[in-house]
């Protein structure tokens, strides 16, 4: 929907049929006249030419001074209009009964509907069913309130797709008459209560996150202190060493840990950010000690709403890659959209995951080192609605399908 506007040529003429309608109706006036001026009775013919002359130069003064004042003004709603229309903001004029009167071209596209189709709608065609009746209570207490409301709801558009909104309402009683109307701003708050969601979840995950480091260093510390004390003791030499090697082994442990956490401390910490994809792979990718793999990065301007550490996620996939998937050369990462969204597949040549390890992949504790890596790969991606799976065929290469639900995903 676009906004009609009227050239500089189009004013003109305008304006050019305004003057010519005056001068029409001037002349009207004059033959309508029958008594001369007195002051002009009985002067010369070149006096009545020179007069004539003065107030023909006097009035066409006074149109270009008209023609100008006509342009600033029609400028000026102009622009106006432009503000009105465009404005990041969804505006509507609703009277006493709710009826639409006036909205801009922003509320129309946040409703899903033609402008000109608006018109004499009642607004509450357009609120979700389960806030019909606050949304009742909101619009007579604005109508009694003579004061700005703001009220959180969940609208529906044309479609029948919904979306929250809130809204803030103003009554207008300078019209003259008894029944004043309604001024309403529409603002689209889904990306703020994604984040207020994330923030929520995040703080799950720091909460579980702080639980699991703390029960694996208190269990490695036991191990560890009891091995040393094992080994202080009147045990024999062979005995003393394997029970040094074991504190040894249960420190190294603890450091991973330790390690980890630094790694992952900013999980949750910052709210959701919209990120490229392709850009945020290829950082990934650049992180890989090795050189001998070789990435198909698709070019496509994809962007998630995901959090910010999206790009750990991708360097765990491509490094559990060259790790567990034997002689892996290539990983490729393509996007096709799905029933729930749109699927981000990351895929290998290497030898796949065994059936029997695909429903432990990403459970804590599972795999080498501090088994850990898919399972904060998974919670990160949870924290905005976002699945991962591996559906790969085993012996043709591993095959990680990330879902990203509708409204998290955008093509710039």
């Amino acid at each position: 929907m676009t906004a009609v506007k009227k050239n500089p040529e189009d004013r003109s003429t305008d304006i050019t049929e305004m003057v010519r309608t005056l001068r029409n109706d001037a002349e009207e006036q004059v033959a309508r006249t029958s008594e001369k001026s007195s002051d002009l009775v009985g002067q010369p013919a070149e006096n009545l030419i020179h007069e004539l002359r003065v107030h023909q130069v006097e009035l066409e003064t006074q149109a270009e001074e008209l023609r100008r004042a006509q342009l600033a003004l029609v400028e000026s709603r102009d622009k106006y209009l432009d503000l009105y229309d465009f404005a990041p903001l969804g505006y509507l004029t609703l009277n006493h009964d709710a009826l639409i009167e006036e909205v801009n071209l922003t509320g129309a596209t946040l409703l899903g509907v033609e402008r000109a189709n608006l018109v004499n709608t009642r607004f509450r065609k357009f609120i979700a069913p389960e806030y019909t009746d606050p949304w009742d209570r909101y619009f007579m207490n604005v109508l009694r309130g003579g004061q700005t409301h703001s009220c959180p709801l969940v609208l529906k558009r044309g479609d029948g797709s919904t979306f929250p909104a809130r809204l803030e309402s103003v009554p207008v009683t300078d019209r003259g008459n008894d029944s004043p109307t309604v001024r309403v701003t529409i603002s689209d708050i889904t990306y703020i209560r994604q984040a207020e969601t994330a923030l929520r979840i995040s703080n799950k995950k720091l909460n579980l996150l702080s639980s699991i480091t703390r029960h694996d260093i208190l269990n490695e510390l036991t191990v560890l202190s009891g091995s040393l004390e094992l080994s202080l003791g009147k045990i024999k030499e062979t005995e003393r060493i394997e029970h040094i090697r074991r504190a040894q082994s249960a420190a190294d442990r603890i450091r991973r840990q330790i390690a980890f956490t630094r790694e992952y401390e900013d999980l949750g910490s910052k709210a959701p950010i919209w990120q490229p994809v392709s850009t945020t792979v290829r950082a990934a990718a650049s992180l890989l000690t090795t050189k001998t793999i070789t990435f198909e990065i698709p070019e496509e301007r994809l962007e998630i709403f995901a959090d910010p550490l999206l790009a750990k996620v991708f360097f765990n996939l491509f490094d559990n890659a060259r790790q567990h998937g034997g002689s892996v050369s290539r990983i490729t990462i393509s996007y096709h959209p799905g029933d729930k969204g749109l699927a981000i597949v990351v895929a290998d040549n290497g030898t796949g995951v065994v059936p029997e390890h695909k429903a432990l992949l990403f459970d804590r504790g599972f795999g080498k080192n501090t088994g850990l890596g898919l399972f904060l790969s998974r919670e990160i991606l949870s924290i905005t609605e976002i699945t991962i799976t591996e559906n790969g065929i085993p012996g043709r290469g591993a095959q990680f399908e990330i879902t990203v639900p509708h409204g998290s995903f955008r093509f710039t």
